[in-house]
């Protein structure tokens, strides 16, 4: 016969573990941003950059090459509440780019590689 004193310390743990797990996931959910964005490459070599803001303070955007030379630096104001630019890299060197969205202490990074088409030939000969 099993002892019901550990079966209840039992039911009673593995509860407790569920319910703690579940308010824990709650405040993750809840937690809220300043923006969002969306980042991201198109064929005809341009990083396109969309920021939607939630809050009323200065955006800035900041894409710079591994060396930390600035290529495209932007501040928008206040008011604004939805940006959408477009970055060209056609005239880029090959290598690795960081894109830096920031705004009243939250940041979000993306890290680019910039790399060469090779393109191949062949002869035929007939």
């Amino acid at each position: 016969m099993k002892n019901p004193f550990k079966t209840i310390i039992s039911v009673f743990v593995l509860a407790s573990v569920i319910s703690f797990s579940t308010f824990a996931n709650d405040k993750e959910i809840k937690k809220v941003t300043g923006f969002n964005s969306g980042i991201y490459a198109s064929k005809d070599g341009k990083i396109k950059v969309n920021i939607d803001k939630y809050n009323r303070a200065s955006t800035s955007i900041l894409f710079q090459d591994a060396k930390g030379k600035v290529i495209y630096k932007e501040v928008a104001g206040r008011g604004d509440k939805k940006l959408r630019r477009e970055i060209n890299t056609n005239d880029l060197a090959a290598g690795k780019y960081t894109l830096e969205i920031s705004s009243q202490g939250e940041k979000q990074t993306r890290e680019f590689q910039l790399e060469e088409k090779v393109t191949e030939r062949s002869v035929k000969i007939d």
